[in-house]
Protein backbone atom coordinates (compact mmCIF):
# COMPACT_ATOMS: atom_id res chain seq x y z
CA UNK A 1 0.00 0.00 0.00
CA UNK A 2 1.40 3.39 -1.02
CA UNK A 3 2.31 5.79 1.78
CA UNK A 4 1.95 9.54 1.60
CA UNK A 5 3.88 11.99 3.71
CA UNK A 6 1.90 14.81 5.27
CA UNK A 7 3.98 17.78 6.37
CA UNK A 8 2.76 20.12 9.09
CA UNK A 9 4.15 23.57 8.36
CA UNK A 10 6.44 25.11 10.95
CA UNK A 11 4.91 28.22 12.56
CA UNK A 12 3.74 29.42 15.94
CA UNK A 13 0.49 27.52 15.32
CA UNK A 14 2.21 24.18 14.67
CA UNK A 15 1.21 22.72 18.04
CA UNK A 16 -2.45 23.70 17.66
CA UNK A 17 -2.59 22.30 14.15
CA UNK A 18 -0.90 19.07 15.22
CA UNK A 19 -3.30 18.71 18.16
CA UNK A 20 -6.29 19.30 15.89
CA UNK A 21 -5.05 16.75 13.33
CA UNK A 22 -4.43 14.16 16.06
CA UNK A 23 -7.85 14.64 17.67
CA UNK A 24 -9.59 14.68 14.30
CA UNK A 25 -8.04 11.40 13.20
CA UNK A 26 -8.36 9.59 16.56
CA UNK A 27 -12.01 10.58 16.99
CA UNK A 28 -12.77 9.05 13.62
CA UNK A 29 -11.12 5.70 14.28
CA UNK A 30 -7.57 6.22 13.01
CA UNK A 31 -4.69 4.45 14.77
CA UNK A 32 -1.72 6.77 15.41
CA UNK A 33 1.86 5.74 16.17
CA UNK A 34 4.87 7.96 16.79
CA UNK A 35 7.92 7.67 14.60
CA UNK A 36 11.15 9.60 14.10
CA UNK A 37 9.54 12.24 11.91
CA UNK A 38 6.24 12.63 13.74
CA UNK A 39 3.58 9.91 13.61
CA UNK A 40 1.89 7.48 11.28
CA UNK A 41 -1.85 7.18 10.84
CA UNK A 42 -3.76 4.12 9.70
CA UNK A 43 -7.24 5.27 8.77
CA UNK A 44 -10.54 3.50 8.12
CA UNK A 45 -11.48 3.35 4.46
CA UNK A 46 -14.38 5.81 4.78
CA UNK A 47 -12.13 8.40 6.46
CA UNK A 48 -9.38 8.11 3.84
CA UNK A 49 -11.98 8.42 1.09
CA UNK A 50 -13.45 11.57 2.65
CA UNK A 51 -9.95 13.10 2.82
CA UNK A 52 -8.98 11.76 -0.62
CA UNK A 53 -5.80 10.13 0.73
CA UNK A 54 -4.33 6.68 1.16
CA UNK A 55 -5.41 4.69 4.21
CA UNK A 56 -1.84 4.77 5.53
CA UNK A 57 -0.16 8.19 5.79
CA UNK A 58 2.90 9.59 7.54
CA UNK A 59 2.36 12.88 9.32
CA UNK A 60 5.57 14.85 9.65
CA UNK A 61 6.01 17.28 12.55
CA UNK A 62 9.70 17.96 11.95
CA UNK A 63 10.31 21.51 10.70
CA UNK A 64 13.12 20.89 8.19
CA UNK A 65 12.00 17.69 6.53
CA UNK A 66 10.94 17.80 2.87
CA UNK A 67 9.16 15.35 0.60
CA UNK A 68 7.89 15.52 -2.95
CA UNK A 69 4.76 13.63 -1.89
CA UNK A 70 4.04 15.77 1.16
CA UNK A 71 0.64 17.23 1.89
CA UNK A 72 0.85 20.72 3.36
CA UNK A 73 -1.10 21.11 6.61
CA UNK A 74 -1.34 24.84 7.15
CA UNK A 75 -4.22 27.31 7.25
CA UNK A 76 -5.90 27.29 3.86
CA UNK A 77 -4.34 24.05 2.65
CA UNK A 78 -6.54 21.59 0.79
CA UNK A 79 -6.21 18.71 3.26
CA UNK A 80 -6.76 20.88 6.33
CA UNK A 81 -9.86 22.37 4.72
CA UNK A 82 -11.11 18.82 4.16
CA UNK A 83 -10.62 18.05 7.86
CA UNK A 84 -12.30 21.28 8.99
CA UNK A 85 -15.28 20.68 6.69
CA UNK A 86 -15.68 17.14 8.05
CA UNK A 87 -15.32 18.35 11.64
CA UNK A 88 -18.03 20.99 11.17
CA UNK A 89 -20.44 18.68 9.37
CA UNK A 90 -21.84 17.15 12.57
CA UNK A 91 -22.93 19.27 15.52
CA UNK A 92 -21.05 18.25 18.71
CA UNK A 93 -23.50 17.58 21.52
CA UNK A 94 -22.68 17.59 25.23
CA UNK A 95 -24.88 17.12 28.27
CA UNK A 96 -24.46 18.78 31.65
CA UNK A 97 -26.30 18.70 34.97
CA UNK A 98 -26.42 21.85 37.12
CA UNK A 99 -26.43 21.68 40.89
CA UNK A 100 -27.35 24.46 43.32
CA UNK A 101 -27.07 24.48 47.09
CA UNK A 102 -30.00 26.87 47.38
CA UNK A 103 -33.08 27.70 45.30
CA UNK A 104 -35.07 30.89 45.71
CA UNK A 105 -38.22 30.40 47.79
CA UNK A 106 -39.87 33.83 47.89
CA UNK A 107 -39.99 37.21 46.17
CA UNK A 108 -41.53 35.88 42.96
CA UNK A 109 -44.42 38.35 43.02
CA UNK A 110 -41.96 41.26 42.99
CA UNK A 111 -39.90 39.64 40.21
CA UNK A 112 -43.01 39.10 38.05
CA UNK A 113 -44.07 42.73 38.42
CA UNK A 114 -40.54 43.98 37.63
CA UNK A 115 -40.03 41.79 34.56
CA UNK A 116 -43.48 41.46 32.99
CA UNK A 117 -46.17 43.78 31.71
CA UNK A 118 -49.59 42.16 31.44
CA UNK A 119 -51.89 44.38 29.39
CA UNK A 120 -55.20 45.48 30.93
CA UNK A 121 -54.90 43.04 33.79
CA UNK A 122 -53.70 42.49 37.34
CA UNK A 123 -51.82 39.52 38.69
CA UNK A 124 -50.23 37.84 41.68
CA UNK A 125 -48.38 34.64 42.51
CA UNK A 126 -50.45 31.82 43.98
CA UNK A 127 -48.09 28.89 44.36
CA UNK A 128 -44.60 27.59 43.58
CA UNK A 129 -42.88 24.23 43.22
CA UNK A 130 -39.33 23.04 42.66
CA UNK A 131 -38.98 21.25 39.33
CA UNK A 132 -36.41 19.84 36.92
CA UNK A 133 -36.21 21.56 33.55
CA UNK A 134 -33.90 21.52 30.52
CA UNK A 135 -32.19 24.15 28.38
CA UNK A 136 -30.31 23.87 25.12
CA UNK A 137 -27.16 25.97 24.80
CA UNK A 138 -26.39 26.51 21.12
CA UNK A 139 -23.29 28.00 19.60
CA UNK A 140 -24.36 29.11 16.13
CA UNK A 141 -22.70 30.43 13.01
CA UNK A 142 -24.65 33.20 11.33
CA UNK A 143 -24.33 34.77 7.90
CA UNK A 144 -26.02 38.08 7.11
CA UNK A 145 -26.13 38.56 3.34
CA UNK A 146 -26.82 41.92 1.71
CA UNK A 147 -24.71 44.11 -0.57
CA UNK A 148 -21.95 42.85 1.72
CA UNK A 149 -21.70 39.76 3.91
CA UNK A 150 -21.23 39.60 7.66
CA UNK A 151 -20.41 36.38 9.50
CA UNK A 152 -20.03 35.62 13.16
CA UNK A 153 -20.65 33.33 16.12
CA UNK A 154 -23.46 33.78 18.62
CA UNK A 155 -24.53 31.81 21.71
CA UNK A 156 -28.26 31.15 22.16
CA UNK A 157 -30.02 29.42 25.07
CA UNK A 158 -33.60 28.13 24.88
CA UNK A 159 -35.81 26.52 27.49
CA UNK A 160 -36.79 23.16 26.03
CA UNK A 161 -40.01 22.98 28.02
CA UNK A 162 -41.42 26.30 26.81
CA UNK A 163 -39.32 27.19 23.77
CA UNK A 164 -38.43 30.57 25.28
CA UNK A 165 -35.16 32.25 24.37
CA UNK A 166 -33.38 33.17 27.61
CA UNK A 167 -31.28 36.34 27.36
CA UNK A 168 -28.04 36.54 29.39
CA UNK A 169 -28.08 32.85 30.33
CA UNK A 170 -25.07 32.08 28.12
CA UNK A 171 -23.04 34.77 29.90
CA UNK A 172 -24.33 33.72 33.31
CA UNK A 173 -23.22 30.11 32.80
CA UNK A 174 -19.60 31.24 32.74
CA UNK A 175 -19.96 32.93 36.14
CA UNK A 176 -18.31 31.40 39.18
CA UNK A 177 -20.28 29.29 41.62
CA UNK A 178 -22.20 27.25 39.02
CA UNK A 179 -21.47 23.55 39.30
CA UNK A 180 -21.58 21.81 35.89
CA UNK A 181 -21.52 18.01 36.04
CA UNK A 182 -20.87 16.09 32.82
CA UNK A 183 -23.46 13.49 31.78
CA UNK A 184 -22.41 10.51 29.70
CA UNK A 185 -25.20 10.69 27.18
CA UNK A 186 -27.78 13.39 26.40
CA UNK A 187 -31.32 12.27 27.14
CA UNK A 188 -33.86 13.90 24.83
CA UNK A 189 -37.58 13.90 25.44
CA UNK A 190 -39.88 13.37 22.48
CA UNK A 191 -40.08 16.45 20.29
CA UNK A 192 -37.27 18.42 21.98
CA UNK A 193 -34.92 18.36 18.99
CA UNK A 194 -37.76 19.45 16.71
CA UNK A 195 -38.61 22.28 19.14
CA UNK A 196 -34.97 23.39 19.14
CA UNK A 197 -34.85 23.77 15.37
CA UNK A 198 -38.23 25.52 15.39
CA UNK A 199 -36.97 27.99 18.01
CA UNK A 200 -33.87 28.78 15.94
CA UNK A 201 -35.93 29.29 12.79
CA UNK A 202 -38.59 31.49 14.39
CA UNK A 203 -36.53 33.61 16.76
CA UNK A 204 -32.93 33.79 15.56
CA UNK A 205 -33.39 36.82 13.27
CA UNK A 206 -35.12 38.79 16.02
CA UNK A 207 -32.50 37.73 18.59
CA UNK A 208 -29.63 38.69 16.26
CA UNK A 209 -31.06 42.16 15.62
CA UNK A 210 -28.87 43.75 18.29
CA UNK A 211 -25.81 41.92 17.00
CA UNK A 212 -26.56 43.06 13.44
CA UNK A 213 -27.58 46.65 14.23
CA UNK A 214 -24.31 48.21 12.95
CA UNK A 215 -24.52 46.11 9.76
CA UNK A 216 -28.20 47.05 9.34
CA UNK A 217 -27.41 50.74 9.84
CA UNK A 218 -24.67 50.57 7.19
CA UNK A 219 -26.96 48.93 4.62
CA UNK A 220 -29.77 51.41 5.43
CA UNK A 221 -27.42 54.35 5.00
CA UNK A 222 -26.23 53.04 1.64
CA UNK A 223 -29.80 52.42 0.48
CA UNK A 224 -30.82 55.99 1.37
CA UNK A 225 -27.73 57.39 -0.36
CA UNK A 226 -28.27 55.42 -3.57
CA UNK A 227 -32.03 56.06 -3.52
CA UNK A 228 -31.42 59.81 -3.20
CA UNK A 229 -28.91 59.72 -6.08
CA UNK A 230 -31.40 57.74 -8.15
CA UNK A 231 -34.21 60.23 -7.54
CA UNK A 232 -31.89 63.12 -8.33
CA UNK A 233 -30.92 61.46 -11.62
CA UNK A 234 -34.52 60.81 -12.71
CA UNK A 235 -35.71 64.28 -11.71
CA UNK A 236 -32.85 65.81 -13.72
CA UNK A 237 -33.67 63.51 -16.64
CA UNK A 238 -37.32 64.55 -16.55
CA UNK A 239 -36.40 68.25 -16.54
CA UNK A 240 -34.00 67.76 -19.44
CA UNK A 241 -36.63 65.90 -21.47
CA UNK A 242 -39.23 68.59 -20.71
CA UNK A 243 -36.73 71.26 -21.77
CA UNK A 244 -36.06 69.48 -25.07
CA UNK A 245 -39.79 69.51 -25.83
CA UNK A 246 -39.71 73.31 -25.92
CA UNK A 247 -37.42 73.35 -28.92
CA UNK A 248 -38.88 74.60 -32.21
CA UNK A 249 -39.77 72.51 -35.22
CA UNK A 250 -40.44 69.24 -33.36
CA UNK A 251 -42.85 66.87 -35.04
CA UNK A 252 -46.07 65.91 -33.29
CA UNK A 253 -45.02 62.26 -33.44
CA UNK A 254 -41.71 63.02 -31.71
CA UNK A 255 -43.46 65.10 -29.04
CA UNK A 256 -45.99 62.34 -28.40
CA UNK A 257 -43.28 59.68 -28.13
CA UNK A 258 -41.16 61.80 -25.78
CA UNK A 259 -44.20 62.63 -23.62
CA UNK A 260 -44.96 58.92 -23.25
CA UNK A 261 -41.39 58.31 -22.09
CA UNK A 262 -41.66 61.13 -19.55
CA UNK A 263 -44.90 59.64 -18.21
CA UNK A 264 -43.13 56.29 -17.72
CA UNK A 265 -40.30 57.77 -15.64
CA UNK A 266 -42.06 57.55 -12.23
CA UNK A 267 -42.79 53.83 -12.72
CA UNK A 268 -39.22 53.21 -13.86
CA UNK A 269 -37.90 55.10 -10.83
CA UNK A 270 -40.07 52.97 -8.56
CA UNK A 271 -38.73 49.75 -10.14
CA UNK A 272 -35.18 50.95 -9.65
CA UNK A 273 -35.96 51.75 -5.99
CA UNK A 274 -37.34 48.23 -5.55
CA UNK A 275 -34.14 46.80 -7.04
CA UNK A 276 -32.10 48.87 -4.59
CA UNK A 277 -34.27 47.71 -1.71
CA UNK A 278 -33.69 44.07 -2.67
CA UNK A 279 -29.97 44.75 -3.03
CA UNK A 280 -29.65 46.15 0.49
CA UNK A 281 -32.18 43.85 2.20
CA UNK A 282 -30.55 41.54 4.74
CA UNK A 283 -31.05 37.79 4.64
CA UNK A 284 -29.90 35.97 7.76
CA UNK A 285 -28.96 32.30 7.92
CA UNK A 286 -28.22 30.67 11.28
CA UNK A 287 -26.76 27.18 11.72
CA UNK A 288 -25.88 25.45 15.02
CA UNK A 289 -22.28 24.28 15.21
CA UNK A 290 -22.23 23.04 18.84
CA UNK A 291 -24.91 22.19 21.38
CA UNK A 292 -25.08 21.48 25.08
CA UNK A 293 -28.11 20.01 26.83
CA UNK A 294 -28.42 21.44 30.35
CA UNK A 295 -30.58 19.80 33.00
CA UNK A 296 -31.16 21.97 36.05
CA UNK A 297 -33.39 22.39 39.08
CA UNK A 298 -35.69 25.41 38.84
CA UNK A 299 -38.84 26.84 40.39
CA UNK A 300 -42.19 26.87 38.63
CA UNK A 301 -44.40 29.74 39.76
CA UNK A 302 -48.17 29.75 39.28
CA UNK A 303 -49.17 33.32 38.48
CA UNK A 304 -52.85 34.26 38.46
CA UNK A 305 -53.82 36.98 35.98
CA UNK A 306 -57.22 38.69 36.10
CA UNK A 307 -58.26 40.13 32.72
CA UNK A 308 -61.49 41.93 33.51
CA UNK A 309 -63.61 39.24 35.12
CA UNK A 310 -61.78 36.40 33.42
CA UNK A 311 -58.96 34.47 35.08
CA UNK A 312 -55.83 33.15 33.37
CA UNK A 313 -53.27 30.92 35.10
CA UNK A 314 -49.77 31.48 33.78
CA UNK A 315 -46.77 29.27 34.58
CA UNK A 316 -43.53 31.18 35.10
CA UNK A 317 -40.12 29.50 35.46
CA UNK A 318 -37.54 30.93 37.82
CA UNK A 319 -34.09 30.33 36.35
CA UNK A 320 -31.40 29.90 39.06
CA UNK A 321 -28.65 30.64 36.53
CA UNK A 322 -29.90 34.10 35.52
CA UNK A 323 -31.67 34.58 38.89
CA UNK A 324 -34.68 35.83 36.98
CA UNK A 325 -37.91 34.57 35.45
CA UNK A 326 -37.68 33.18 31.94
CA UNK A 327 -39.66 34.99 29.22
CA UNK A 328 -43.07 33.74 28.18
CA UNK A 329 -43.75 32.74 24.57
CA UNK A 330 -46.31 34.27 22.22
CA UNK A 331 -48.78 31.48 21.48
CA UNK A 332 -49.34 32.86 18.00
CA UNK A 333 -45.84 33.46 16.56
CA UNK A 334 -43.50 31.79 19.09
CA UNK A 335 -41.58 34.96 19.96
CA UNK A 336 -40.22 35.27 23.52
CA UNK A 337 -41.97 38.11 25.33
CA UNK A 338 -42.03 40.10 28.56
CA UNK A 339 -44.85 42.41 27.41
CA UNK A 340 -47.92 40.19 27.34
CA UNK A 341 -51.25 40.91 25.65
CA UNK A 342 -54.44 38.88 25.57
CA UNK A 343 -57.07 38.16 22.93
CA UNK A 344 -60.71 37.39 23.78
CA UNK A 345 -59.73 33.73 24.33
CA UNK A 346 -56.90 34.79 26.67
CA UNK A 347 -54.05 33.54 24.51
CA UNK A 348 -50.64 34.92 25.49
CA UNK A 349 -49.62 37.26 22.66
CA UNK A 350 -46.91 39.73 21.68
CA UNK A 351 -47.93 43.29 20.81
CA UNK A 352 -47.94 42.56 17.06
CA UNK A 353 -50.07 39.42 17.29
CA UNK A 354 -52.48 41.09 19.73
CA UNK A 355 -53.91 43.07 16.81
CA UNK A 356 -54.96 39.84 15.11
CA UNK A 357 -54.82 36.45 16.82
CA UNK A 358 -54.87 33.73 14.17
CA UNK A 359 -55.40 30.85 16.64
CA UNK A 360 -58.75 32.05 17.99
Amino acid sequence: MKKYLVKIMNSKNDMKLEEFVRRFLENRGAALEKNGQGFEALMPENLSMSLDTSEHININTMPDSESEEAYSINYGSFLLEKMIAAACKDVPLLARQLQFDYLKKEGFNRLAKEQFFFSKSTGKTENRAEIKTSYIYLTCRYTAQSDEQKQGIVDLVFNLETGAYVPRMAESLTASGINLIALRRPVWKDGQLEMTMKCIKEQSKHILMEELNPFHDTMTRRFKRDAANLEEYYHALEKEMEKNLKRHRLSKEFIKERREKIDLLPAELERKRDDLFKKYSIKVNVEPCAAMLINTPAVKVLYKVLVGRARKNVSLIYNPVTRALDPLVCQNCGKSIFNVYFCDDLHLLCSKCSKKCSIC
